[in-house]
């Protein structure tokens, strides 16, 4: 009974996680590199915007560097009973409680507080 309950918790959470990520205001959808480009170009710094990737769980953080270059980070989400992870590069986590707000600062290796959401108005 408790593999039943950890596995129902396990779907749970990635069903938490990815709404999260799709519910995010900087989310873009299936967007390509190119025209993400063209989006933030000519931005300030840290500007960013949420897209998908090219399999489940990718996904990518498009944003300004501040040389004013656009950087496309591509991370994924894993889960584990412990908690979601990200991976790119470096990776972090588990986090059990916190929403992807509190670690794109450290998927795109700036400070908290620097990124801002470039919004898609709907």
């Amino acid at each position: 009974m408790s593999t039943m309950l950890k596995s129902e918790e396990y779907v749970n959470h990635l069903s938490s996680i990815e709404q999260n990520i799709v519910d995010h205001p900087a989310w873009h959808g299936r967007m390509s590199g190119l025209p993400a480009e063209k989006l933030l170009r000519g931005e300030k710094p840290y500007l960013y915007i949420l897209r998908a990737g090219e399999n489940e769980m990718d996904y990518y953080v498009t944003f300004v560097l501040p040389d004013l270059s656009i950087k496309h980070q591509p991370f994924v989400i894993t889960l584990s009973p412990e908690g979601w992870y990200y991976e790119n590069f470096n990776g972090g986590g588990p986090f059990t409680n916190a929403s992807i707000d509190d670690v794109l600062h450290l998927i795109m290796h700036c400070d908290k507080g620097a990124n801002t959401p470039k919004v898609l108005w709907k």
